[in-house]
């Protein structure tokens, strides 16, 4: 690994955590077939899930990015 500080590499295998833990929820792939706006209440959860998946994705390349250029 980069050159983390000590809080960044807490933070960073927080995130790595979580990254595992959202991979394996069934609502991150829409499945082939499914028909938007049919239920909204399901459509919101890929919608949710998705969304907090791409966020963490940016912070933990933030993070990398950071530790990269050594700050």
């Amino acid at each position: 690994m980069w050159q983390m500080t000590l809080k960044q590499r807490r933070r960073y295998n927080e995130m790595m955590r979580d990254l595992d833990k959202l991979k394996k929820d069934p609502y991150l792939r829409v499945p082939a077939g499914y028909e938007e706006g049919k239920n909204l209440e399901e459509d919101e959860r890929y919608r949710s899930t998705i969304k907090t998946f791409q966020s963490l994705v940016e912070e933990i390349h933030a993070l990398e990015e950071l530790a990269r250029k050594g700050n």
